[in-house]
Order: structure tokens, then C-alpha cells, then sequence
């Protein structure tokens, strides 16, 4: 994975995957080849306007609407967190990723636009993590065990990344029994 140039509200990426595009588009509009890579739980709704939420670890999630998309070739949609321990609500940033042709595979370009500064790292550790599954689950690999799914794993992740104010309440969340188990018991 190329590291691109990040700025206080920018992070971008590059990553090229061998696979064509339209395999690679599979994995970012349905939400069965979604959930392989990233999430456990995804709403994809393919079209302008339509839904985009991903439940990344069980408890955290994100949501946002389809900007645009262009198939095998764009898509563009709102970005934000649903929990409110975290600065950036569903809508207020912007991930466009871009799919071009590389022989036998593809260059995937992400930028993640509109992030608060202090959200950056955050972020950027988030796309360096994610990518890489991408693009092994899209050749065909296993990407391996998840760590966001993984109480402890997850939060040594992201505590690597997120500003102390926000860690506290991140964990916090995270280390709480879930609404769903609560009601199980």
C-alpha cells in the first residue's frame, strides 16, 4: 500500500489489488463481500441517496447516504460515527474511493475528506487496517481474524490512534455489555 498525503482534514490512501475492478466493486456494494473485509453487519444501498451503514464491530457504527456511484469505477458517500463518543456524526466527512485498471488487477485511490483534525489519525489507522483485507479478500485470501471484533484487540487498536478525550468514552462503550446482550438476560 502506497501512503498518499494527509492534511488536517485529508487522509488518502492507495492500494493496488489484484483483482479487476469489478470484482473490487463487488466488495464495496454488497453487503455479504462488505462484511468479509469490514464489519459484521452492513446496509448497502447502491444508488444516489441510497443507504450506507456498516457495523463495524458490534458496537460501533457507521452511516452515511451514497453520494455517487459510477460502477466499477466510483463510488462516493457520506462518512460518520453513530455513537456520539466520537466527533463526527454520519454525514460530516466524505470517502471517495476510485477503481482504475493495473494490468490484471486494480489501483484502488480512498480519500477520506472533512475529517476533524483530531480525527485524522484515527481514520488513517482505520483505511491502513482495512485496505490491506480488501484487497486479500477481493485475490481470493482469508484476511484473517478481525481484531475489531475482539474486545480487548479493538481497543489496543484504536487507543493507538484516538485522542485521549475520546478513549475514555470509546472504551468505556466498548467494555459495557451491548443493548442486545442486556436483553438476553
Amino acid at each position: 500500500m502506497r501512503l498518499a498525503k494527509t492534511s488536517a482534514e485529508l487522509v488518502e490512501r492507495e492500494i493496488r489489488i489484484d483483482a479487476p475492478p469489478t470484482v473490487v466493486f463487488e466488495f464495496l456494494t454488497d453487503p455479504a463481500k462488505m462484511v468479509r473485509w469490514m464489519g459484521i453487519q452492513a446496509v448497502l444501498e447502491p444508488w444516489p441517496g441510497g443507504q450506507y451503514a456498516v457495523n463495524v464491530s458490534g458496537r460501533e457504527r457507521v452511516s452515511g447516504k451514497v453520494l455517487e456511484i459510477i460502477p466499477e469505477r466510483r463510488l462516493v458517500v457520506s462518512w460518520g460515527w453513530e455513537d456520539e463518543s466520537l466527533p463526527l456524526p454520519p454525514g460530516q466527512s466524505t470517502v471517495e474511493i476510485t477503481l482504475q485498471p493495473d494490468g490484471e488487477g486494480t489501483r484502488l485511490r480512498l480519500t477520506h475528506n472533512g475529517l476533524p483534525p483530531d480525527m485524522r489519525a484515527f481514520h488513517r489507522r482505520g483505511w491502513d487496517y482495512a485496505l490491506p483485507r480488501l484487497a486479500a479478500v477481493a485475490a481470493g485470501r482469508d484476511p484473517g481474524p478481525d481484531p475489531l471484533r475482539s474486545t480487548v484487540r479493538g481497543i489496543e487498536m484504536v487507543a493507538r490512534s484516538l485522542p485521549p478525550r475520546y478513549l475514555y468514552r470509546f472504551a468505556r462503550r466498548r467494555l459495557r455489555p451491548s443493548r442486545w446482550r442486556r436483553r438476553q438476560q
